[in-house]
């Protein structure tokens, strides 16, 4: 019996463990649920707040913006291109009448944003992320106005740069003999203290060649019996030759020295050596008139005027006197004018090349714009809405920088017009256009650069283009159509 009893315990005791175990894993299993049901949730909810937050990493976006001044204007017509972080390629676009722009359609990635436009520095902006949805932010870009473009030039000071160039100009002698100080060969000459051009006085009047000509010039006038007053022998040859050399003292001293120190004018004659042969001549004339004053300007040559009458005054002193006096003073001033305007004419086309130690003429560079260059333009205006009767001119700008020789000289942002015309067919469709532009030009600086349609001039095929980010306008190739010679770079 007491084993049969510990059996039956032991069954039960059994059983009831059995019951204790299936009851504690239901009530863990209850547990368990909510918690699992829970934490599934959040994570979801997480997974899909980690989606919304970057939809680029899956789906194409939008880089929508807006560009202002720095008063709070907008900008139209400012080129805005977008370009891949790796640089694998470009987009371009414009902004419109309210300053805004969009790329739609962007790929997963990194953008960097370029926004360049006439007259302020070029807005750049890395690690743009495209978004989708409705509203999304825009970019915001504020241009700042491009600072003035200044020239420094290091050299020496202009007092300096002047000695440096008289001692040059004192080398000069034409057929390598006589004195041919007076006139400068620089493009951009200093200007001469008074110091500095009574050195090329004396020096010119103190050469023994000025001292050798006025004595071969006076045993000419005796032998002709010139002057009698002066008598013969040697006191009327003594009197001749001073009369000679006093002549060349007072041409030099007064007519290109005294006077011109006084009145602040540059006593050398400019030489032009570039241009027409007509604009030459026209130089070389209008120079007996005027003259280069200190301060670098033109000016009417009175200091020539009156120091060839101060001349001719002193020369009364010593020549034989004469029974009209201004007569032969306004004939003086006369020939002034047309011996300058002579010389100057001689020296324009002549005498340079018969001038010995001639410094070299360093002419600026000019670079040029060569016939059938490449100009990428974007229409400002939407020419969906273009037709035949609407037609008339049109602006664009230029979508990327022109450079010649490694400089640019043209940026983008820099205007075009043309006038455009229609043959038919509907503007906004991409392919072959029905569209002829005429008489495009570029703005480069204060230069009007022609184009044309077809890079070889004469060429043949139709205008081709494509549209502007689901807008009318356009981007269009042209072709410099000619070579132009623009400023040299600053």
């Amino acid at each position: 019996m007491p084993a049969r009893n510990g059996s039956r315990m032991t069954i039960r005791l059994a059983r009831t463990a059995a019951a204790v175990e299936r009851w504690s894993f239901r009530a863990v299993i209850s547990c368990l649920v909510p918690v699992l049901w829970t934490m599934s949730a959040a994570g979801l909810a997480s997974a899909q707040d980690q989606l919304r937050a970057a939809p680029g990493q899956d789906a194409p976006g939008t880089i929508r913006g807006a560009v202002t001044d720095p008063s709070g204007s907008v900008v139209v017509g400012a080129v805005v291109t977008l370009e891949t972080a790796a640089s694998t390629g470009q987009r371009t676009t414009i902004t419109d009448e309210a300053g805004t722009f969009h790329f739609s359609a962007v790929g997963p990635g990194n953008y960097t944003v370029t926004i360049a436009a006439r007259g302020f520095a070029v807005w750049t902006s890395a690690n743009v992320v495209a978004r989708s949805g409705e509203n999304q932010p825009l970019l915001s870009a504020v241009l700042r106005v491009a600072p003035a473009s200044t020239q420094v030039d290091v050299g020496l000071p202009p007092h300096e740069l002047a000695t440096e160039q008289v001692k040059a100009e004192e080398k000069q002698r034409l057929l390598g003999v006589f004195p041919h100080y007076f006139v400068t060969y620089e493009p951009n000459p200093a200007p001469l203290t008074a110091a500095q051009k009574f050195q090329l006085g004396w020096k010119t009047f103190f050469d023994p060649v000025p001292i050798l000509a006025s004595g071969i010039s006076a045993g000419i006038q005796q032998a002709r019996n010139s002057f009698p007053g002066y008598g013969q022998g040697l006191e009327g040859y003594g009197k001749r030759f001073g009369a000679q050399y006093a002549d060349r003292v007072d041409e030099i001293l007064i007519g290109h020295v005294v006077m011109q120190a006084a009145f602040h004018q540059d006593p050398r004659y400019f030489y032009k050596g570039t241009g027409s042969f007509g604009s030459r001549a026209l130089y070389a004339i209008a120079t007996a008139f005027v003259c280069k004053g200190d301060n670098g300007h033109w000016q009417p040559a009175y200091s020539s005027v009156l120091g060839g009458m101060g001349a001719y005054e002193l020369s009364t002193l010593y020549r034989p006197g004469t029974s009209r006096p201004w007569l032969r003073l306004s004939h003086t001033v006369l020939l002034g004018f047309a011996g300058r305007a002579e010389g100057h004419l001689f020296e324009q086309f002549l005498l340079r090349k018969l001038t010995a130690h001639v410094p070299k003429r360093a002419l600026p560079a000019q670079p040029v714009l060569r016939a059938g260059t490449p100009v990428s333009l974007i229409s400002v205006e939407d020419l969906s809405s273009k037709t035949a009767e609407n037609a008339g001119p049109i602006a664009f700008v230029l979508a990327s920088d022109i450079q010649v020789g490694g400089a640019t000289v043209a940026k983008a942002g820099s205007q075009a017009w043309g006038r455009v015309s229609y043959a038919g067919g509907p503007a906004g469709v991409s392919g072959t256009m029905h569209v002829g532009l005429e008489h495009v030009r570029l703005t480069v600086g204060k230069v009007e650069v022609p184009l044309r349609s077809t890079q070889v001039r004469g060429g043949e095929g139709a205008l081709q283009y494509h549209r502007l980010e689901d807008s009318g306008r356009i981007a269009i190739a042209l072709y410099v159509d000619e070579n132009i010679a623009l400023p040299p770079a600053q």
